[in-house]
């Protein structure tokens, strides 16, 4: 069973016996019951679910992320840095065309910092605003998030999502990325709170809020100092579990507290919930809610496969085939090669390699411009489709050179 379908599986389980339990507790209990619930199953399925849609909510700009630190635009342009308007166009529509907060370039070459007004700085290891770059590249991944202030927005607190950006032998060009404004996902807090009727906000690991519904309270309040919950909010900050829940007294009433920690930022999801005086155990209300129950697990399960197929599919396609021209992109097609060299090695069988250059293809740019460019490159790549058979390989190595692999292939015939 591969790691899909038993996340899947897993995912139902949990859905599964959450909503099952769920109401078996509304059926059986009265008070104490409703209290139970909301402490052992109602606030971490739903600090659960606030959790997943703000990783959803990240989704877009993570790929977007990708498709830049795979766009051959920027590779090109970040061997020499020549002019910066065209990176600096490049940023600027980025950021615009996605409501993304901000777009940015760092050369690992010269150190600037590239956004979408021109150049920021240049990076110094001493300066404590440039920390990030230097760690994440020790890291040596392809993708991390980061919470800091934008010094290019008078320090606004932003998420940034940074992408390394490799030349085709895999060297460090530097690191490029988007930002998104908390205030964004203080606003998607707000809705969680509209939606669910609970209070839902985020503190980091010295208790202070970063963000919430109530824009005031943002940078400002430390819940650690307060003399109600302060004692519980200071567990919850030495344990950082993975969730937990409290009840607390106060003078408003009971209130009904799950906290889940957050690791990708070192922060805390809080998710409040106020006791409901009128609750009222209803027989009819359990099959109702075992059968919704039942039909919402469904229903997930069915959209998780759904978005799940369609970005591996995305993913899969993106990962190996040439944008532009459909063919398989340089990466597959070495892959390919080296495997058919293994095999032709292995059974000593021939193959051949034809390796073609569009010749006169830099003036077709200059005269005509890159998008006419880009259509004889499609028109090239279709025409060397066509001619070949269906086991023949093509794809595309770079700017107007393309390969094909011909299996079972002698010089001759080649």
């Amino acid at each position: 069973m591969g790691i899909r379908a038993k996340l899947i599986l897993v995912l139902g389980l949990v859905l599964g016996v959450a909503f099952v339990s769920t109401s078996l507790i509304g059926f059986m209990v009265t008070k104490s019951s409703f209290r139970t619930s909301s402490l052992d199953e109602t606030l971490p399925l739903i600090s659960n679910n606030i959790l997943s849609e703000i990783q959803t909510d990240l989704m877009m700009p993570v790929h977007v992320s990708s498709l830049m630190a795979n766009d051959t635009f920027l590779k090109d342009w970040a061997r020499t840095e020549e002019d910066m308007a065209p990176v600096v166009k490049y940023l600027r529509e980025i950021k615009n065309r996605y409501h993304f907060f901000s777009a940015f370039f760092v050369s690992e070459r010269t150190g600037r910092y590239y956004y979408y007004d021109g150049v920021l700085k240049t990076l110094n290891p001493q300066d404590p605003h440039d920390v990030w770059y230097y760690d994440f590249k020790k890291k040596n991944v392809a993708l991390d998030l980061d919470v800091d202030t934008d010094e290019a927005s008078a320090g606004t607190l932003t998420i940034f999502i940074n992408h390394r950006l490799n030349d085709d032998q895999g060297r460090l060009l530097g690191v490029t990325g988007v930002g998104l404004n908390m205030d964004q996902i203080g606003r998607i807090l707000a809705q969680y709170h509209a939606r669910y009727r609970r209070m839902v906000y985020l503190i980091d690991d010295k208790g202070l809020i970063e963000v919430h519904p109530d824009a005031a309270l943002v940078e400002k309040v430390r819940v650690t100092d307060s003399e109600v919950d302060g004692e519980i909010f200071r567990t919850i900050l030495k344990q950082k579990a993975a969730i937990a829940t409290y009840e607390i007294d106060r003078p408003e009433g009971r209130v009904f507290l799950a906290a889940r920690y957050f690791p990708r930022f070192n922060w805390f999801l809080i998710v409040e919930q106020s006791e409901d005086p009128a609750l009222k155990p209803i027989r009819s209300a359990f099959f109702a809610n075992l059968g919704l129950g039942l039909l919402a697990t469904v229903v997930i399960l069915v959209i998780v496969v759904l978005v799940v197929n369609h970005f591996q599919r995305r993913l899969e396609f993106l990962a190996s085939v040439d944008e532009l021209t459909g063919l398989t992109n340089r990466r597959v097609f070495l892959e390919r090669l080296n495997a058919e060299a293994i095999r032709a090695a292995r059974y000593e069988r021939p193959f051949s390699l034809l390796v073609i250059d569009a010749d006169h293809f830099k003036p077709i740019n200059d005269r005509y411009g890159h998008p006419m460019g880009d259509r004889a490159l499609v028109h090239l790549a279709r025409s060397i489709r066509e001619a070949l058979r269906e086991s023949d390989v093509p794809g595309r190595l770079g700017g107007e050179e393309f390969g094909v692999l011909l299996p079972e292939t002698g010089i001759q015939e080649a």
